[in-house]
């Protein structure tokens, strides 16, 4: 029933905005994005590892459907609405919805399922009074860089990151800046987004500063913002509650070739409060390649090593985790999810390989151990941690390989398996057993413009 209401809305959005642009007084552009994704996961999900988790299974099959669909609307050349809905679900998932409950928010935040929701519906203006700037009200995505310190989140099927913020655009060339402030969505697929609160508020800026041959033709990004929850249910290491009050500064820097070499640096430093707790923590992330475009199959090879600090001492009443601020982690810690920026050494190999025209292959190898030995395990570290620090910091390697298709413009197929084996920590902390992972997802998108 509630795909069919979203089918019939959509139906009724496109009569109008054909109706509009016939009537000379709009352009509209129509949209659609289906994708189906099927998944396989063998000693582990989504917050457990193991082959008894205390919520799921251990053993799961299931589909992920995601259907967007909307359009937008210029009623002239600088003005422009758009409106898109979200339907989001999961067909045998063991996981139980009530897995993702969250204290907090007083209620789920669920990566797998939101039911007819809105995507993007927000109002733009362009070109401010003949100046390179944009004015961006309402709901939207926040993604820049290379997406790992703001990302939307577009694997997970719900999508982690969406905003209800105001934005304003500065373009100048290659170089941006872009300032915000907003509150983040909350996925309850029990609730209407509109009829309860958000999670986090927000304010800060993201920028690029591209610099000349003369200078080595690198771009900088610098970047700040904060990380805020007035509910006061951070609990610190004496035991106390409180509210957080998260604060973020740092920098990206690289240097892309489509031949040759390339590198990329980025390093994020996190104050504030976490409750009563002083937050002292950091992160970074550096990568080396090279790519040769025009050898055969056109390979890539590229190392990384990414750092999220841990915490070191669970009673300084000092938080020393830093968490990732509002990045993607899906393509950057390992394809199985394992992991998340926090209380992490990733030690990474990458290759990567074009067959034939518009297919891709890139094959994956981590390392993981924690940053802290006395911390836990990101997946989820209240349940895998060793405040003592004798389950040491190994916590196993994973290979990742995941193919890629571009059947036509507008088809996509990808395929991929992961495997994880576990290390001394895990063992010790939650199971010897290796896991192993596998999908299939198709995904199809349709545009369409009324004159």
């Amino acid at each position: 029933m509630r795909f069919l209401a979203f089918a019939y809305g959509f139906a009724v959005l496109l009569v109008f905005s054909h109706g509009m642009a016939c009537a000379g007084q709009a352009r509209a552009n129509l949209g659609l994005d289906a994708r189906l994704r099927f998944e396989y996961q063998d000693g582990f999900n989504a917050k457990y590892y193991g082959d008894n988790p205390p919520r799921g299974a251990g053993e799961d099959r299931f589909l992920l459907e995601r259907l967007r669909a909307g359009f937008d609307f210029m009623p002239a050349d600088k003005v422009r609405f758009v409106l898109w809905m979200q339907d989001s679900g999961a067909a045998d998932l063991a996981m139980p919805d009530n897995a993702f409950y969250n204290a907090s928010l007083q209620g789920e935040n669920n990566p797998y399922r939101d039911r007819c929701e809105l995507w993007d519906a927000y109002a733009e203006l362009m070109d401010v009074s003949g100046l390179p700037l944009n004015i961006r009200a309402g709901r939207q995505r926040l993604f820049f860089g290379d997406k790992r310190v703001f990302g939307p989140g577009e694997w997970g099927n719900s999508g982690r990151w969406i905003w209800d913020a105001l934005r304003i655009s500065f373009r100048s060339g290659k170089g941006s800046a872009d300032f915000y402030y907003g509150r983040t969505m909350v996925h309850d697929p029990h609730t209407f987004s509109v009829g309860h609160r958000h999670f986090y508020e927000s304010f800060g800026f993201y920028s690029c500063l591209p610099l000349t041959e003369r200078m080595g033709g690198i771009a900088v990004e610098p970047f700040s913002m904060t990380k805020r929850d007035d509910h006061p249910n951070y609990r610190g290491e004496d035991g106390r509650t409180g509210p957080l009050d998260s604060w973020y500064a740092g920098f990206r820097a690289y240097k892309y070739h489509p031949g040759g070499l390339q590198w990329d640096v980025t390093y994020v430093r996190q104050f504030g409060n976490y409750g009563p707790d002083d937050i002292d923590a950091y992160g970074f992330h550096i990568l080396l390649g090279y790519r040769l475009p025009d050898f055969f199959m056109s390979p890539g090879i590229s190392l990384e090593y990414s750092y999220g600090s841990g915490d070191s001492d669970p009673a300084d009443n000092e938080h020393g985790a830093f968490d990732g601020a509002f990045g993607a982690r899906d393509r950057m810690y390992g394809r199985m999810n394992l992991f998340k920026w926090r209380n992490i050494k990733d030690a990474q190999v990458n290759l990567e390989f074009k067959p034939c025209r518009g297919l891709s292959v890139v094959a994956g190898f981590h390392k993981f151990r924690l940053a802290s030995d006395k911390d836990g395990w990101s997946l989820n570290p209240g349940v895998y941690r060793d405040v003592t620090g004798l389950s040491g910091n190994d916590v196993g390697d994973e290979l990742d390989i995941v193919c890629r298709f571009d059947a036509t413009n507008s088809t996509c197929l990808q395929a991929g398996f992961g495997h994880f084996r576990p290390g001394g920590f895990t063992e010790k902390v939650a199971s010897g057993r290796q896991a192993d992972w596998v999908f299939v997802q198709w995904e199809y998108r349709f545009a369409a413009q009324l004159l």
